[in-house]
């Protein structure tokens, strides 16, 4: 039942009467009662859960309006078309993009058809601002002529408030007047401007003063300074407590534009308390991101564990770099690299032991977003992380570990995210994600993968099924009506409790279940109430609570 972990609690040091009292409270426990919650276990449970990535805003782009031929009148042939004024693309290409008119017949508007085919080439290139024209001309030998008017920038300002459009003309550096106007390199310079904590940004551009020019002004404001949300719910562990009540803030921009404080916090019924500072900062204009955090959590257990009278703590300091490697509307890919120092205490009062371990982690991530028109339209987003590290255990449980899961030392672990939303009407629509895990090495509970809960597998606890290796899958149905989502879901996973089992006892698991669910979300408002049945899997083996079905509750307010 508990697959192949071995309680770290060094007796051989202790009085005889302490070995009697570990034995009394141990009989206490339910036969099929798993291993008590450990630090770790309950830092991996605060985890966060990828989210969908929220629509980019556009960019208005004022070109000037043709003036509209109307068909009919004379006609001319044309022998061949000659094309100036362009230097982005050769002539051959942009010839090929007008298609074969030798010896053919137009109007004036047919004529101003093959200017305008130039002009989407140079829109579905990047270069909207782009325009083709026909200039006054008496096609001699049946030559028309096409120039090519390639869009550049004429005046490049920020405007708004007197301090933040200051500090935003530095983004707008890479925009130089008399450079073409390409749209991959402002949608990405005016996104990264939008995503800095504390503004909006809104950039149009219009014609300028010079023909062929654009003058883009980017309107700029602030946002409210302090944004967060409350909220409580039953997702917790029974044992730290299911109860909670969360608080989170964020300072926007406290000291220059684009820099946030964040506030997490977080309290359970069994005095459990999670507490996370965070400072984040842009460096420099090129949308790299740095951040320090301070993360501490203490637990004690309740319920049928209270008798160990156990109670930890987990303290986690880090410090990492982010860069958009691609930031676009359409597609986006970050790469980040964050250091991560861990330090966890498990104390069990009833037999008198306190146990000390570290990590020292570097997750290096590459997340992304892709939105398509496929169906009725979706967006695709996950990660992919590797994590080096190293854990250390004091000499107890290193004592243990020798003879046991040999989790000291070295290890690498690969995890992937993967989830798709996909509309099907303008109501329906269909969630799917799946997550994974690989190990080279035995894990310690900080480092694990887990599968029940809210976020996995609905229809069995938090703390359910935790292995080095796994795989979870959901599937959602969903459906709007109005400010209400009723959603119907199933979900499946299995796990491999050591990447390198020490004994013969079972080593995996697989587990499933389904259920139903509402969401509703208005205004600064929402909720998501669920309940899950099991499929397969069998009673749970973390809780002794056997709950059919597993009901999910938690409500939220955003300001």
């Amino acid at each position: 039942m508990n697959r192949n972990t071995v309680v770290a609690t060094p007796l051989s040091r202790k009085p005889l009467s302490a070995i009697v009292a570990a034995c009394a409270v141990v009989a206490a426990f339910p036969a099929s009662a798993q291993i008590a919650p450990d630090a770790g276990r309950v830092l991996q449970q605060q985890a966060p859960v990828i989210e969908a990535p929220k629509a980019a805003p556009g960019i208005k782009i004022e070109t000037p309006k043709p003036t509209s031929v109307p068909a009919g009148g004379v006609q001319v042939t044309i022998q061949s078309v000659t094309i100036q004024g362009n230097t982005l693309f050769p002539e051959a290409k942009l010839l090929a993009a007008i298609g074969e008119v030798s010896g053919k017949s137009y109007d004036a508007a047919g004529l101003r058809e093959l200017a305008n085919r130039v002009s989407a080439y140079y829109h579905q290139a990047g270069y909207p601002f782009a325009r083709a024209y026909l200039p006054p001309q008496g096609m001699q030998d049946g030559v028309l002529r096409i120039d090519v008017v390639e869009g550049r920038y004429g005046k490049v300002q920020a405007h708004g408030d007197a301090k933040l459009a200051d500090a935003a003309q530095r983004f707008l550096a890479p925009l130089r007047p008399g450079s073409v106007i390409q749209s991959t390199q402002l949608e990405r310079i005016s996104l990264l401007m939008d995503d800095l904590p504390g503004v909006r940004v809104a950039p149009i551009i219009r014609p300028g003063q010079e023909v062929g020019t654009g003058d883009l002004a980017v309107e700029i404001e602030r946002t409210a300074k302090y944004t967060g949300d409350v909220g409580i719910d039953n997702h917790g562990n029974r044992y730290t407590g299911r109860a909670r009540a969360r608080a989170n803030l964020d300072i926007n921009s406290p000291f220059l534009l684009g820099d946030q404080i964040n506030i997490r916090s977080l309290y359970t019924e069994e005095g459990m308390w999670f507490g996370n500072l965070a400072y984040s900062m842009p460096l420099g204009i090129s949308g790299l991101r740095g951040q320090v955090s301070y993360t501490h959590t203490y637990y004690q257990l309740g319920k049928s564990f209270s008798a160990l009278d156990a109670n930890g703590t987990a303290d986690v300091y880090s410090a990492g770099l982010s860069y958009p490697i691609l930031r676009s509307q359409k597609t986006n890919l970050t790469l980040s690299a964050t250091y991560q120092y861990k330090k966890l205490n498990d104390r069990r009062g009833a037999v008198g032991t306190s146990n000390d371990k570290s990590s020292d982690t570097l997750p290096v991530a590459l997340s992304f977003d892709t939105r398509d028109q496929l169906g009725g339209g979706a967006v695709t987003y996950g990660a992919v992380t590797w994590t080096p590290g190293k854990l250390k255990l004091d000499h107890s449980l290193s004592t243990v570990d020798a003879a046991s899961a040999r989790s000291a030392g070295s290890f690498n672990k690969v995890n992937l995210d993967l989830a798709r939303i996909q509309a099907v009407t303008d109501k329906l629509n269909l969630f799917g994600r799946m997550s994974a895990q690989w190990a080279d090495q035995n894990l310690d509970s900080s480092e694990k993968f887990g599968l029940g809960g809210p976020t996995g597998i609905r229809a069995y606890p938090v703390g359910e099924s935790y292995g080095d290796q796994g795989w979870l899958a959901q599937l959602e149905v969903r459906y709007a009506v109005g400010a209400f989502v009723p959603y119907a879901f199933y979900d499946a996973g299995w796990i491999k409790t050591n990447s390198k089992p020490w004994t013969n006892a079972d080593n995996k698991r697989s587990i499933g279940g389904y259920g139903a669910g509402v969401r509703f979300a208005k205004n600064q408002w929402s909720v998501d109430t669920a309940v899950a049945w099991r499929s397969y899997g069998g009673r749970p083996e973390s809780d002794t609570a056997d709950r059919q079905p597993m009901g999910w509750v938690t409500a939220g307010y955003k300001f």
